[in-house]
């Protein structure tokens, strides 16, 4: 990612947790290894088992839901809480609410919600 994208990261996380590229005139920045190694990119399929048996600290599912209809979405993102781990966090898209679905979540900013 680029040097600009950081310029609001407090820089005591920024020492902790990224690092110059090795080719400084790119002006980018990496992730620390330890924290990389932390992270796991799946495709799932929504309507079937995730597959997954570790529990997560966050879950990213950005402009996805809004594609099902209510009780899907409530049905899936109960399922997602499910692989959360208790106080995780779940990110979801601008256009996405929870608004009248029964899930364990309560809002933490906009469009982040954490598992209660």
């Amino acid at each position: 990612m680029g040097t600009e994208r950081v310029d609001t990261i407090p820089i005591n996380l920024k020492k902790k947790y990224l690092l110059r590229s090795r080719d400084r005139n790119r002006g980018l920045v990496r992730i620390v290894p330890k924290l990389r190694s932390m992270v796991q990119f799946r495709r799932v399929n929504f309507m079937e088992d995730f597959g997954i048996d570790e529990k997560m600290d966050v879950i990213f599912c950005r402009n996805v839901i809004i594609c099902f209809d209510k009780e899907t979405q409530e049905r899936l993102l109960n399922r997602f809480c499910s692989q959360l781990l208790p106080g995780g966090h779940l990110f979801l898209g601008h256009s996405e609410t929870l608004n009248g679905l029964n899930v364990p979540l309560t809002p933490v900013a906009s469009t982040v919600y954490c598992k209660l």
